[in-house]
This record gives C-alpha cells, sequence and structure tokens, in this order.
C-alpha cells in the first residue's frame, strides 16, 4: 500500500475526501437564521414549515447516517427516526438558530442504536446485513486499484474500533466537521472527542504501516 492512507491521519480535510463521491454532511449548506424561523413556525403549527426543514436537512441527515453506518437501508431507519425524535422534542429547543447540530447530536445518538442493535443481533446468531455504504462503495469512478485497497482496509480497521471512537473519526476525517462540532455531535467535550480521534489515528497506523511496507 502507498503511504496516502497515513496522509488522511495527519491533515485537517484529509486526501480521503478526494477519494469519495460529493455529498458529506459538512458540505450541505444551512441558513441558522431560517432554522430559527422554520422551527418558529413548526412551533405554531405551520405543516409546511415542518416539511420545509425536513428538506432544508434531511440530506446532511441521509449522509451522515449512510457513511456511519455504511448500510442504505438502516440509515433510512435513522433519518426517519431522528427527525421524528426532532419534531416531537422541538419544544425543548432552546434556539431555533442550532436545530441542525442538535439534529445531527440525535442523528449520531440514534446510530450509536443500531450499532448496539447489530452487536445484540450477532450475539443471537443473526447475519448481519450488507455494507453498501462503506468508504470502499462510495469511491469516486476514477479512483486507481491501489487506492480502493486503501479505503478497504480503513473499513476494516474502522469496523474493529469501539463505536464512539469510529464515529468521532469519521465526523472529522470523512465529513469533515470541525472539532467543536463533532464534540457537539457526539455531545461530549472537545477533550473527549479530540482523545477519540487521537486513539482511532493510533489504531489506523498501527494496521496501515505494516501493511505499507508489503
Amino acid at each position: 500500500m502507498s503511504h496516502s492512507s497515513l496522509a488522511v491521519m495527519r491533515q485537517p480535510t484529509p486526501a480521503i475526501g478526494y477519494h469519495l463521491k460529493p455529498g458529506a454532511a459538512a458540505a450541505v449548506a444551512h441558513d441558522p437564521a431560517t432554522d430559527r424561523e422554520l422551527v418558529s413556525l413548526v412551533l405554531a403549527g405551520d405543516k409546511r414549515a415542518e416539511e420545509r426543514l425536513y428538506r432544508a436537512h434531511v440530506r446532511a441527515v441521509s449522509a451522515l447516517a449512510a457513511r456511519l453506518l455504511g448500510r442504505s437501508d438502516e440509515a433510512q431507519d435513522v433519518i426517519q427516526d431522528a427527525f421524528l425524535s426532532a419534531l416531537s422534542r422541538l419544544p425543548q429547543l432552546r434556539d431555533g438558530a442550532l436545530f441542525r447540530a442538535w439534529l445531527l447530536r440525535i442523528t449520531v445518538h440514534e446510530v450509536h442504536r443500531r450499532f448496539r442493535r447489530r452487536k445484540l443481533l450477532r450475539l443471537l446468531g443473526f447475519a448481519g446485513g450488507v455494507d453498501d455504504c462503506a468508504l470502499a462503495e462510495l469511491a469516486t469512478p476514477g479512483m486507481s486499484a491501489d487506492e480502493h485497497v486503501e479505503l478497504t482496509c480503513l473499513d476494516r480497521v474502522l469496523a474493529s474500533m469501539p463505536t464512539r471512537e469510529r464515529i468521532a473519526w469519521m465526523l472529522r476525517h470523512v465529513e469533515g466537521y470541525e472539532l467543536t462540532e463533532v464534540a457537539s455531535a457526539c455531545d461530549t467535550s472537545l477533550a473527549s472527542v479530540k482523545r477519540w480521534i487521537a486513539r482511532a489515528d493510533e489504531r489506523l497506523r498501527a494496521h496501515i504501516r505494516p501493511e505499507a511496507g508489503r
């Protein structure tokens, strides 16, 4: 393997991003002022505003859920559950301008639930689903065979990590969120999320470096 995989863990916006199809959650534009207005209208009972709020954020939630879970069927469930939860709890949101950050936190919580469910199903002897949204499956058409192998290796190592480390690393290095945004989405402190990402980096280096010399 080449050393480009290691570069993934050294750059603020890693090289891996250039090998994936567009649509990362962090790249989906949104307007906090519009969110505040829509949230107020939804709380007042405006169903059209509810639909507009959904359409404004469904791409970001879809991209995030698909990348973190690696499976489009589970991602669809997460999208539905995250929006239902967010809308039912909307009166708890103190500032409508923070709706997106709040929604992404709910989405990450739903992703954690799916990973716990997978673990339980494996313990019960049930086969898992198909990873049709793994990094290797989201590669750009022009990717070389070696680069595709690198992404497959990253998928394998990421799958072996503790869930919180994997999610934090993906949010930062695949989705492109700032560290403060990752901490918000993971509902933890900045120090904790930095520690999780650093541990994920170490795990990736430990697996990639031996293979890089082959």
